[in-house]
């Protein structure tokens, strides 16, 4: 995945679950200075750690979907 993919996908999910930079550091386990540099282009995580970070962005996003689903059948 390239810098700037990964971080347009970082910060659109941090943005649909209405997290700050903090929020969402803390809940993918890393420093609010790692997200940020990710967000920036400045870095990106690298091997386990970028698949652990997306199946959890990717994960929450299902989620949401679901949920929204349900919500629209009944």
């Amino acid at each position: 995945m390239k810098h700037k993919t990964f971080a347009k996908t970082l910060v659109a999910w941090r943005e649909q679950n209405d997290y700050t930079q903090q929020e969402a550091a803390d809940r993918l386990g890393v420093s609010r200075r790692s997200l940020e540099n990710w967000e920036q282009e400045r870095a990106m995580p690298q091997g386990f750690g970028l698949k652990a970070m997306l199946a959890i962005i990717q994960g929450e996003s299902t989620q949401r979907d679901s949920k929204a689903e349900r919500r629209k059948r009944k």
